[in-house]
């Protein structure tokens, strides 16, 4: 969480410096804007209640007492807000603000005043039982996984469902520190032109586009069941996910191609994907924990390594480049960092959760 606060606070993180005619002894203050943006002041008041949501439902959990749970919910997001507008003096594209961090604190409060009123109603208790009921233990990872990947779907991809396509912005930091190096002088010649070590591979065949895509929608129901015991109680999470990845990438099309364009991403062949997704899931609604982390582990490598075999097309790199640039979902592309990591993160659970005993 503080990361995230971290990210949406200090991006582009370049550009640090020490605003001319700032002194020690006023640079802890925060200036009032003159201006006005109704839109900015609603996104640092919400965006701070789930901050103090989860930072008093912590402290509730360790055992502290309602009342120093709350305080303590207020203050340390008021001082971590405070402490990211202060740095944003350091960055030119950035403007400090005593608006924002009212904003920020007030909307802490008012997540930490639910955590505290959840908790005295107990429905704290009814969730955590409600999650041990139908979750099997050690499953916080895989639960965190399941929430991140319909946000993993928000950023543009090759294909529907495709996911983990970082190689080309890996090969481009690779080339970018191989350019820095003095290779010349230690007798080296080498091509850092990226065109250089640009493949002219054709795209996959219709079939393994649609496999790739029906993989990629079974990778997060596969997990699903890895933390579910097995029955048919895992179909209500299987559904649940698949009804939120229609509204993600559906929201996703509409906000890059426009509203009237939203479900342009459900082709004949994409279609064809998630009808193929059923009978593949079907089964793991009764195997083993055990043997669903395994084939979820094999589902996510197969479709990793199909999705990358696909070509950037022109459509997808202005996509990309909005997306990074903070256009969208004013996070600066932090869904698209996601949609890279998620896989990753995926299989590097699965394979810790094979290997416990």
């Amino acid at each position: 969480m503080v990361l995230l606060v971290a990210y949406a606070s200090l991006y582009p993180f370049e550009g640090w410096r020490w605003p001319a005619g700032a002194d020690w002894a006023t640079g802890w203050q925060l200036p009032w804007p003159q201006w006005r943006d109704r839109a900015d002041e609603w996104l640092n008041l919400l965006g701070y209640v789930p901050v103090g949501l989860v930072v008093t439902v912590a402290l509730l959990r360790s055992g502290l007492s309602p009342w120093l749970a709350l305080v303590l919910g207020m203050a340390l997001p008021a001082v971590l807000s405070y402490s990211m507008e202060l740095l944003q003096m350091l960055l030119p594209r950035r403007v400090p603000s005593l608006k924002d961090w009212v904003g920020n604190t007030v909307g802490a409060a008012a997540g930490a005043v639910m955590a505290c009123a959840l908790h005295h109603w107990g429905w704290l208790q009814r969730l955590r039982t409600m999650r041990d009921r139908w979750f099997a233990g050690e499953s916080a990872g895989a639960l965190v996984l399941l929430c991140l990947w319909p946000v993993a779907l928000l950023a543009p991809s090759t294909l529907p469902f495709g996911l983990g396509q970082c190689w080309d912005e890996i090969q481009t930091l690779f080339l970018w520190v191989l350019g820095q190096l003095p290779l010349s002088a230690w007798g080296l010649e080498v091509d850092v032109d990226p065109m250089a070590l640009a493949i002219n591979h054709k795209p996959p065949s219709t079939p393994a586009q649609i496999l790739a895509m029906a993989l990629g929608a079974l990778s997060p129901l596969a997990l699903c069941c890895t933390a579910m015991s097995p029955g048919l109680r895992r179909l209500v999470p299987m559904l649940t996910m698949a009804a939120l990845a229609l509204v993600s990438l559906t929201l996703s099309t509409a906000l890059n191609f426009g509203p009237g364009h939203a479900l342009s991403w459900l082709t004949a062949g994409a279609m064809l994907a998630c009808l193929l997704c059923i009978p593949l899931a079907l089964p793991f609604v009764w195997l083993p924990r055990r043997w669903c982390a395994a084939l979820a582990l094999l589902v996510l490598a197969v479709a990793v390594v199909l999705g990358a075999q696909m070509p950037m097309g022109a459509y997808h790199a202005l996509n990309l480049q909005a997306w990074e640039q903070g256009r969208f979902i004013r996070f600066h592309g932090l869904a698209l960092w996601v949609a890279w990591l998620w896989p990753y993160l995926a299989m590097g659970w699965l394979m810790k959760r094979l290997a416990s005993p």
